[in-house]
């Protein structure tokens, strides 16, 4: 699953391309979930527009808020057929922009974390849905989570799932609320070329959601034994 990625601005090619103006945003090395998070996503009648919402889905119907920390992610193949992200799927599909992504090896008593970015390092959009819920004060609170699909080799190495990454023609039918069935962006939810994608270890600093600064995103040496993750 997708459990932290790190998101530090610069989403210019992403926002000039769905014609958005930027929003204000510090640098988030370390984003963690049940925190503030930029999204894209086009209210009804409305063109897209950058938002931030929090990190974990919690459905209009739940009784619980606290239900929205186990669903930061939605298995895009069970999506339509889950409770909490049917609705979603068809009315409030949104993108999350990242710069990367962390996933963690096992090895031994230890987990060695591992950062994922696309080779030029730019920021990407992941494929996302939203709900909002009433607080029991009449608030309301909007959340999303981010779908997931099966690894592709780089990413596979380390964990057999990754996050939906939406190629840039994808962007405007993902988020166009007139488009309804899930079968016309289901082919939008494959695996995201590994030859696009290089990977490097990371310290175990980003182990801990209160750490959100560089070093969380630094690269270090990694061990000789996974040298062969490095050949893309």
């Amino acid at each position: 699953m997708c459990g932290r990625y790190s998101y530090t601005g610069n989403p210019n090619h992403v926002t000039t391309r769905l014609g958005i103006e930027s929003i204000p945003s510090k640098p988030r090395y370390n984003m963690a979930p049940g925190q503030q998070a930029v999204i894209i996503r086009a209210l009804e009648g409305e063109r897209p527009a950058l938002d931030k919402l929090q990190w974990g889905l919690i459905p209009f119907w739940a009784k619980d808020p606290s239900m929205g920390f186990k669903t930061i992610n939605a298995r895009s193949e069970k999506a339509e057929s889950t409770a909490s992200f049917r609705a979603p799927l068809r009315y409030r599909r949104c993108l999350v922009l990242m710069n990367s992504f962390f996933e963690w090896e096992k090895s031994g008593r230890k987990k060695q974390p591992w950062r994922f970015l696309m080779k030029d390092e730019s920021t990407f959009a992941v494929a996302g849905l939203w709900d909002h819920w009433n607080r029991p004060d009449g608030a309301v609170l909007e959340t999303f989570t981010i779908l997931t699909t099966l690894a592709n080799s780089l990413v596979g190495d380390i964990h057999d799932r990754m996050p939906v990454i939406c190629p840039p023609e994808a962007w405007e039918t993902w988020l166009d609320q007139k488009v309804q069935m899930p079968a016309s962006v289901q082919p939008f939810l494959a695996p995201y070329p590994a030859e696009a994608m290089k990977v490097h270890p990371v310290s175990d600093r980003v182990n801990s959601a209160l750490n959100d600064d560089p070093a969380c995103i630094q690269p270090i040496a990694p061990p000789p034994r996974q040298q062969d993750l490095f050949s893309f």
